[in-house]
């Protein structure tokens, strides 16, 4: 779907209706005014059908919140937790699975020409890293080398049955009524976690940095601002919906860099001088690591060539309808901006916007630079832009530096392209990867 709906965009513009009653948008005019004028349209139906429960009521969350106030309210309540300065008082929790992964791949690079399902284990180093960051505990995922309960696999399920149900959020509300009544909805294991791991440190507090306990003490200042069910929903929603955004970035980056032998050498060559100038720590720190310039274009180019949803983030016209383009668009439509579409404007992003180019980042104009960053739609923007970014960055930034620094990365079968699911997660599989440890001459050890 998300290259489809770019072919549909290049042969018929900014607006292209794709469903009796969606369209689709796509130009800075789009998104300036569906995202970032006031407070933005609102959320359609489909994100219901994402609002987790608990003894059958709604827990309200600043993902799937539909209601513009409620989400507001959240929004302030919890928006100074997620700030890079927050970020960075949990970055110790990131290290403790960037040291757990490397070791693992290390087992992989001491068997010459082993296939390491490396789609998988992305995956699991960001769960068990967002287990870390939120509950100081991992999910087992790293150490087991599995998929623990299930929980991958049952999440790609969900996310596929939401890509489809969502289409038409009324059929699913009567589907989903009809599951419960049926006792056929399987039960969620990574929920059913969330719901322990809280009501455990509620009866035992541990003093831990952490997510958990950040929430915690936000209500126990306010109760009447953020109550315990706001607490589940949020250390729920901070897993469910990151781990994907994680893995699917991560496999873009190692996977465009292996069909890009002159980035990954670009990229190695500055991961392995700042080791070497004593520049980076072990492992590496995110304000160290930021700081490396190529680094930096790798992964906003990963970020906007493969973003991790492929549909249109869905938002209603609002009571007065709303004019784009020179088009009227009456109230209730359905409309949204593709991050597939948008991060490959030809007018933004450059002609060879359908390449994989970090030096685009580099190379522009400064004001050329500020317009891309200010497009790349890749996190949304305005007032329901990821409100997870900051912390998403660190781990991304600190894993990529540990792989390059320690290893040699290729595909094993470099004739066999990657297979990218076309629903709302354009999630990733079949990219199995070699790894070989550098020599050490070739990485200084700090």
């Amino acid at each position: 779907m998300p290259r489809r709906n770019a072919l549909l965009h290049q042969k018929f513009g900014p607006l292209v209706r794709i469903g009796p009653n969606h369209v689709s948008a796509s130009s800075e005019d789009a998104v300036q005014v569906i995202h970032r004028a006031k407070t933005g349209f609102n959320k359609s139906s489909i994100y219901g059908i994402l609002q987790p429960r608990l003894h059958n009521q709604i827990l309200h969350n600043v993902f799937s919140e539909q209601d513009p106030a409620i989400h507001a309210r959240l929004k302030r309540t919890m928006g100074s937790l997620y700030t890079t300065t927050a970020a960075t008082e949990l970055e110790f929790h990131i290290d403790s699975c960037v040291r757990l992964f490397t070791s693992r791949m290390e087992e992989f690079a001491r068997e010459p020409g082993k296939a390491v399902n490396m789609s998988a284990w992305l995956q699991y180093y960001a769960f068990d890293s967002l287990g870390e960051v939120n509950f100081s505990r991992k999910l087992g995922f790293l150490a087991s080398g599995t998929d623990v309960d299930g929980i991958c696999e049952l999440d790609h399920k969900q996310m596929m049955y939401f890509a489809l149900m969502g289409q038409s959020p009324t059929l699913e509300r009567c589907w989903s009524r009809i599951s419960s009544l049926a006792g056929a909805r399987a039960p969620n294991p990574l929920y059913t976690f969330t719901l322990n791991a809280v009501n455990e440190r509620k009866n035992n507090p541990m003093h831990s940095t952490d997510m958990l306990n950040s929430f915690l003490a936000l209500h126990k200042a306010s109760p009447e601002k953020f109550s315990i069910r706001e607490v589940i929903a949020a250390t729920y929603i901070n897993v469910v919906t990151a781990h994907d955004v994680l893995a699917i970035t991560l496999r873009a980056i190692l996977y465009y860099l292996c069909r890009n032998l002159s980035a990954s050498q670009k990229l190695c060559e500055e991961i392995i001088q700042a080791d070497r100038s004593k520049l980076l720590s072990k492992p590496a720190k995110y304000t160290e690591a930021s700081g490396l310039k190529y680094l930096s274009a790798v992964i906003l180019e990963a970020l906007r060539i493969h973003p991790s949803t492929g549909l249109i983030l869905e938002r209603l016209v609002p009571k007065e309808g709303v004019v784009l383009h020179g088009k009227h668009i009456v109230e209730g439509t359905i409309i949204g901006v593709n991050c597939w579409v948008m991060n490959r404007d030809q007018g933004i992003f450059g002609d060879d916007a359908e390449s994989f180019r970090p030096e685009r980042w580099i190379d522009n104009e400064p004001q050329v630079i500020s317009r891309m960053r200010r497009n790349l739609f890749t996190f949304s923007t305005g007032s329901r832009n990821c409100i997870g970014k900051n912390l998403a960055m660190m781990q991304i930034t600190k894993i990529i530096v540990e792989i390059y620094r320690n290893f040699e990365v290729r595909l094993f079968d470099p004739s066999q392209d990657w297979h990218v699911s076309g629903g709302w997660l354009t999630r990733q599989t079949q990219m199995d990867m070699i790894l070989e440890s550098r020599r050490v001459d070739e990485s200084s050890h700090s």
